[in-house]
């Protein structure tokens, strides 16, 4: 539902913001509105109200830019954000589904001594429960994973589940039960006209039917990229039992072996 008059906060706009960049999208007041479920005129006062505080920018063209000192906020609660997330499903065993909703009410309290403690638990180069880096977001993934969107992978091919959408906790619920998590394996067998996808998980014959708001919303890499040295997602191949009980944990993470190196 819509709010004409909402408690949404600066820092969810600026984080909105960012969040639109690190998807390689450009952010624009509608794609706000949608976001945030808030109405476009909430958006173009809020934007009034941060043009002024010297946080954005917004082009004639209706693009909107983050200032140094606004995207240095934004950075910040994405940041808090990914790690309130592992915290919640790593640590404290929250459903899977539910750690993106949590970790909004629970970014903005995080502080700085905090965040240095979570990101020494964790690793500066892990990634947050449904796949995200906590530095560098798509664009990350793309760089230095290769991934793709599984709507644009070619049949015939093996590929890892890089990522997942993360903000509909139906298709999260959807993905947990058919064990489509990021780290899983999947072959595509077929493409359909329609763009429907048949593949198949892991090493098993058990074959899975996608239409393309699914395969949309997963980020793959072909298998042909892995590297051995680096080390495997937490979820990776197969679905935790804190899971299939009914909430996430992942294990802990095993010590590297000697000589091994990140990608």
């Amino acid at each position: 539902m819509r709010r004409e008059r909402t408690s949404v906060s600066q820092e969810d706009y600026l984080k909105a913001i960012w969040e639109i960049v690190l998807e390689e999208q450009v952010p624009i007041s509608a794609r706000l509105a949608e976001d945030l479920g808030v109405t476009p005129p909430a958006v173009t006062a809020a934007l009034k109200r941060m043009t002024q505080g010297g946080f954005v920018r917004v082009a004639r063209s209706g693009r909107i830019e983050l200032t140094a000192k606004g995207r240095k906020i934004a950075q910040h609660l994405v940041l808090r954000h990914r790690l309130s997330e592992k915290l919640l499903t790593d640590v404290i065993g929250l459903d899977w589904k539910r750690a993106h909703e949590e970790a909004e009410r629970l970014e903005h309290g995080v502080s700085a001594e905090v965040v240095a403690l979570l990101l020494k638990r964790f690793g500066r180069e892990s990634r947050c429960p449904h796949g995200v880096p906590l530095f560098g977001g798509m664009s990350k993934l793309r760089r230095r994973y290769g991934a793709i969107q599984l709507a644009d992978a070619p049949a015939g091919r093996a590929y890892e589940v890089l990522r997942v959408y993360e903000k509909e906790p139906e298709f999260l619920a959807f993905l947990a039960g058919l064990k489509l998590l990021p780290g899983a394996h999947v072959r595509v067998l077929k493409r359909e006209y329609d763009e429907t996808m048949t593949v198949m998980l892991g090493s098993s014959a058990r074959k899975i039917y996608l239409g393309q708001s699914a395969t949309s919303r997963i980020w793959v890499r072909d298998n042909r990229q892995l590297k051995v040295t680096e080390p495997p997602h937490p979820s990776r191949t197969t679905l935790p039992s804190c899971v299939r009980a009914g909430r996430m944990g992942h294990p802990k993470n095993r010590k590297r072996k000697r000589g091994t190196r990140t990608a």
